[in-house]
């Protein structure tokens, strides 16, 4: 091809390259989502003999302490007839095999309404979370049982809805005695993001 037939093109690859890279950021920076996991936390065991001890001096109010960071930056919800599973990890594998917190919904028709309103997070709740530290604690034995508040200000299980709230407070114990458990730490944070559909956001056939 001849240098003067080459010019045209060039130059309209050089007028659509900033539009696509613009369209590209755009799409990369929704897909993130944000949102954070902090507070404290003691696990025994967490990587061979070696203990995961992260934890505000004393006197500090849990809920303004962010010694312990589970760095999340991977946001979904998988619904499942009435019921949802939000996850809120670090990076997008399964839940097994990373870091995070999942906010198990039993019936999200329990829901309505309540934007707004701090609701009970417990194994008996219609709100159960459970805390996954299989990448950064993959020696530990404890069963962690978490308790507390979330505040949803927008929630919806169909693609392209806004899921956004607030971790008021979760107290991690350890579920593997009868009755209550050690307290093992204290977390809370934020999520704010858009759902999406198919992998890695969905890993399982729901609606």
């Amino acid at each position: 091809m001849r240098a003067d037939a080459r010019g045209p093109i060039i130059r309209a690859v050089s007028r659509l390259l900033p539009i696509a890279l613009v369209a590209f950021a755009c799409a990369c920076a929704e897909d993130r989502g944000q949102g954070r996991v902090v507070g404290s936390l003691s696990v025994p065991e967490c990587d061979g003999d070696e203990a995961l001890d992260v934890r505000c001096a004393a006197g500090v109010d849990p809920l303004d302490c962010e010694a312990f960071d589970l760095e999340v930056d991977f946001f979904a919800v998988e619904s499942f007839e009435e019921s949802a599973v939000i996850r809120l990890q670090r990076g997008g594998l399964a839940f097994a095999q990373t870091n995070g917190v999942l906010l198990d919904i039993r019936d999200i028709r329990l829901l309505r309404g309540e934007l707004g309103r701090p609701l009970a997070v417990g194994p008996e709740r219609n709100i159960r979370a459970a805390l996954g530290l299989f990448d950064r604690c993959p020696d530990a034995t404890q069963n962690f049982e978490l308790r507390g508040e979330v505040t949803f200000s927008a929630f919806g299980v169909g693609k392209g809805d806004a899921v956004r709230g607030r971790i008021d407070r979760l107290e991690v114990r350890d579920g593997r005695s009868e009755g209550p458990g050690t307290v093992l730490g204290v977390l809370h944070g934020d999520f704010d993001f858009t759902l999406r559909r198919g992998p890695p956001y969905q890993q399982f056939a729901g609606k």
